[in-house]
């Protein structure tokens, strides 16, 4: 985010996609080469294989909390960050280098990953997940204060906001995927299949429906949706685990 920010405050949009496509190129090789094999644990075919997650969803109950849960952050997660730029420039009059340099904000949250993991091994994963909704749940919140903010308050906001949800988030996403690894662990990699598609169909909602929010609404209409399916996610880890 910082560097694509400086990247298009400086060379355009444009550059920053060429920019992408070179680097994701250059890692693809990379990966191919270093990664190492593995025996896999079963002779399915990739079609059954695809059929199977649809029979591993029905089976685990905790796997659809945890689908559902973190789909839902990933609409909080992608409505935040895909209409910053916009908000930061119809709001405060800033360009895209500023909105970059947010990454370095939501980088703090990254420091979430070996935390969660040692949290969720001491408390359990499904306790850990209840904390993370809660805390991206509780910071979301703090966006309705931005009417009664003036332009450095509301900066801050934007900034603390970032790093709380973020680190959030981050303990969700490690927690949740600890559920999913002990739902059925000889079938591992189709459980998180499931779990990760979920999140990317959240993340994809988010960039459409904050857009249209922020469009519609203005700010109030992104801390609604933020807000809204911060407090779904909630509810959904809260529920009773049937199945």
């Amino acid at each position: 985010r910082v560097v694509s920010g400086v990247v298009a405050g400086r060379w355009g949009w444009r550059a920053v996609y060429l920019g992408a496509a070179v680097v994701g190129a250059g890692y693809g090789v990379w990966i191919w080469r270093a990664l190492p094999g593995f025996a896999g644990t079963t002779n399915l075919g990739y079609g059954a294989l695809l059929a199977s997650m649809g029979t591993i969803w029905r089976r685990h109950g905790r796997l659809r909390l945890a689908v559902g849960s973190l789909a839902l952050l990933g609409v909080a997660f992608s409505g935040y960050w895909s209409v910053l730029a916009l908000v930061l420039a119809r709001e405060l009059g800033l360009g895209s280098e500023a909105a970059g340099a947010f990454g370095l904000a939501g980088a703090v949250g990254a420091v979430a990953a070996p935390l969660a993991g040692r949290m969720a091994d001491r408390r359990g994963p499904v306790s850990t997940a209840k904390m993370g909704c809660g805390v991206v749940l509780a910071s979301f919140a703090t966006l309705w204060l931005w009417p009664w903010l003036g332009a450095s308050g509301r900066l801050g906001l934007l900034a603390a906001v970032a790093v709380v949800f973020d680190f959030g988030v981050q303990t969700a996403a490690v927690s949740h995927q600890t559920i999913v690894y002990g739902a059925e662990p000889e079938a591992r990699s189709r459980a998180n299949a499931v779990l990760i598609t979920a999140l990317f169909v959240g993340l994809a909602a988010g960039s459409a429906v904050g857009g249209v929010a922020v469009a519609r609404w203005g700010w109030m209409g992104l801390a609604g949706v933020t807000t809204g399916a911060a407090a779904a996610a909630t509810a959904v880890r809260w529920a009773p685990e049937r199945g």
